[in-house]
């Protein structure tokens, strides 16, 4: 590959891989959660620079292979001949499926001994990790059925493997899974509710969410379950106490927007639609319907207490201080957005995809009526 054609390549499979993991060596180096990149293509050279609070590496990228979520691609370390290969994994996740599927075979193991172990008086008449489209239901949760006469309670589980937001998903096929179970054991049983098995300390937003439903649709349980220690441990759906607390410096945009009226100005230049953020006093956010692609912040000159307004562009963990050299590289960015970034827009196209829970934000923040008609756009919430 050219180091234009790996330039595009990377560009493209990073700028959806926001919650992506560098992995080198077998260790994971750099998560973008925290972590930000730049790649470059000048002097016919591929340049790829990581960076966060931990470390900084530059690598030189001679060939770049996609496969199954994974950018494989073969570096080149400053000051040495040989090659070395580096991955990044745009989910988390790095885990073969044939690991997964171990992974889901080993809980559904565990799932049934705690059944039998805690709720002895049930007989378990079904247990499943397959796969069933049909009815939206993937290989994460293990879905179950447990009977006592004439008596049905509808189960499933995630295990401790499987992220987090899998975990906050479960009650939504918890509420398929009991609908299903009391279809298909209508002339059989009475399947009163469901019991939901997640992993220890990952109940929070799911406890939210049942405290919320109809007890008088169904019996809602929610346990804890440990797999090393195989116990469960019933959660009080009524123990909705103060889950976090922090308090934020209030922000004066006005202020914020004075002091970079310069950089402002020059990115309201190239779209003047834009939406301009106050994040903190220092720092101001631009985007296109909730799409951040610049940041203007304070930042101090080597040396010296000075300091001076300066503009970063690039979209998620993307970052490159904008300089005389660049500036066509960020026009023509801004440029796309702005082509791609509107409700008409393609849709498949990945500029049009990015955020969408920030994209319905920044809807909600033009126009508040529809929510209270006692607010208005620009007072405080």
């Amino acid at each position: 590959m050219t180091p234009e054609s790996l330039v595009r390549t990377l560009e493209e499979f990073l700028a959806s891989a926001r919650d992506a993991q560098v992995i080198e060596d077998g260790a994971v180096v750099f998560d973008f959660a925290d972590a930000k990149y730049s790649v470059s293509g000048e002097y016919n050279k591929c340049l790829l620079h990581f960076w966060s609070a931990e470390r900084n590496v530059v690598r030189r990228v001679l060939d770049a292979q996609i496969k199954n979520d994974v950018l494989r691609f073969l570096v080149q370390r400053l000051g040495q001949n040989k090659p070395t290969k580096i991955e990044i994994c745009r989910q988390r996740d790095g885990r073969t499926a044939s690991a997964k599927h171990q992974h889901r075979l080993t809980y559904a193991r565990t799932l049934k001994i705690i059944i039998g172990r805690h709720f002895s008086e049930y007989t378990i008449t079904d247990l499943r990790t397959s796969m069933d489209l049909e009815r939206s239901f993937g290989p994460i949760y293990t879905r179950g059925l447990i009977k006592r006469g004439q008596s049905a309670f509808a189960l499933i589980g995630i295990n401790h493997e499987e992220s987090q937001a899998s975990v906050d998903a479960i009650l939504s096929f918890a509420i398929l899974w009991l609908d299903l179970c009391r279809h298909v054991q209508a002339a059989r049983c009475v399947v009163e509710g469901v019991k939901i098995f997640v992993p220890p300390g990952g109940s929070s937003l799911v406890r939210e969410r049942m405290a919320c439903l109809s007890q008088a649709a169904a019996k809602w349980e929610l346990y804890e379950l440990n797999q090393r220690e195989h116990s469960a441990v019933r959660v009080d759906l009524a123990d909705r106490g103060n889950l976090a607390t922090r308090l934020v410096q209030f922000t004066q945009p006005q202020a914020a927007y004075e002091r970079f009226s310069s950089a402002v100005a020059c990115i309201r230049e190239l779209m003047p639609e834009c939406e301009v953020v106050a994040l903190s006093p220092a720092e101001l956010g631009f985007r296109r319907f909730g799409l951040e692609f610049a940041r203007a912040r304070l930042e101090y000159e080597y040396g010296s207490l000075r300091a001076t307004a300066q503009i970063v562009f690039g979209l998620g963990a993307a970052e490159q201080k904008l300089t005389e050299k660049n500036r066509s590289e960020f026009a023509r960015l801004v440029q796309s957005i702005g082509e791609v970034r509107h409700p008409e827009g393609p849709r498949d196209h990945i500029l049009w995809r990015m955020h969408p829970e920030r994209w319905l934000e920044s809807l909600v923040v033009r126009n508040l009526h529809p929510l209270d008609q006692q607010l208005a756009a620009g007072s405080p919430v």
